[in-house]
């Protein structure tokens, strides 16, 4: 990132430019903000008393190789578990570590039986301007028409007729919000640093867009534009730096600036921070409330087809047919 881009903007302002929560007292809040996300339920409070159960929610991280999506997935994986678990490949090289289209359950750790939370994290091949993606690629995942590890070139030819496409996928099998990753460090050349890529990403937004699925944006590394965010990740939200950030991105890629979430990942670190934890939580919250927002609008659907009578039906059915 140039320097005058950078100059000017080390101090941290008296008053934060967003309002999160209280990070005088995470001593409580982290507590409290971990078991709501904890116990979310898919559009929980408008189908309470329904018996009706929807019984999860995708969310697809999506962006540029190295962005940090991988190591997304792991931070907050490592919140729920109670320590460091890398469990995607992550790292540097020069070509994308992650080859499979992967829908990663995030587990709790807070009880003697690690049990799965209601939403998955999927994770998919970086874009590279050697292997961009297609729209009809992106449509058949934002469908829900890929499986789990099914080996994924966002450029390459996809058949119906492949092993491990779905034609007919339920609601639960689709993508509910993506989260375009975006490397903190990259944002005052992203327009011209990877043209290609940047170009491309914008074109995936007009197929997301086509489907009604909410994109926010995962703001990754803040920590190496911003020294005192560095220190203590508390002080991303009176950073400038980091608000400049914000808005440069929701800039080019025409979001509102409540839907980019600044985001430091566990890369360093052996032990777990409150701060770190707090943020990762923080982003969590904002993507899941983006997917109650995109399934209201399948309410009568979820209504029709997740009752629990109904469920039950569909899965004896199932069952005679296997």
């Amino acid at each position: 990132m140039s320097q005058m881009y950078l100059d000017g903007l080390s101090e941290l302002k008296e008053t934060p430019w967003r309002n999160t929560c209280d990070w005088n007292n995470l001593s409580e809040t982290l507590p409290q903000l971990k078991d709501e996300l904890e116990n979310y339920e898919p559009l929980g409070d408008l189908l309470i008393g329904k018996n009706v159960h929807f019984p999860k929610v995708n969310i697809l991280l999506f962006g540029g190789i190295g962005a940090g999506k991988s190591s997304v997935f792991n931070t907050i994986n490592s919140v729920f578990r109670e320590k460091i678990f890398n469990v995607a490949r992550s790292g540097c090289t020069e070509h994308s570590l992650t080859t499979k289209f992967t829908k990663y359950p995030v587990m709790s750790g807070s009880s003697t039986e690690p049990m799965p939370l209601k939403f998955r994290i999927c994770d998919i091949r970086g874009l590279e301007p050697e292997h961009l993606m297609t729209k009809e690629n992106m449509r058949y995942v934002l469908e829900g028409s890929i499986e789990d590890r099914f080996p994924f070139d966002p450029s390459g030819s996809i058949s119906a007729d492949m092993p491990g496409f779905k034609k007919h996928p339920d609601l639960d099998e689709k993508i509910h919000c993506v989260a375009l990753v975006q490397d903190a460090s990259m944002v005052d050349t992203l327009q011209d640093l990877s043209l290609k890529v940047t170009t491309n990403i914008k074109e995936m937004q007009t197929v997301m867009n086509s489907l009604d699925i909410p994109q926010v944006v995962i703001m990754s590394k803040i920590d190496s534009i911003c020294e005192e965010t560095k220190q203590d990740a508390a002080n991303a939200f009176r950073s400038p730096k980091v608000e400049k950030c914000v808005a440069k991105v929701s800039e080019v890629l025409g979001l509102p600036r409540n839907m980019v979430f600044p985001m430091k990942n566990y890369e360093n670190e052996y032990q777990l921070d409150p701060s770190v934890d707090t943020m990762a939580l923080l982003t969590l919250k904002g993507i899941l409330n983006n997917c109650d927002a995109h399934l209201f609008n399948h309410y009568d659907e979820i209504v029709k087809k997740y009752t629990v009578t109904q469920m039950s039906l569909r899965e004896n059915w199932n069952l005679l047919l296997n």
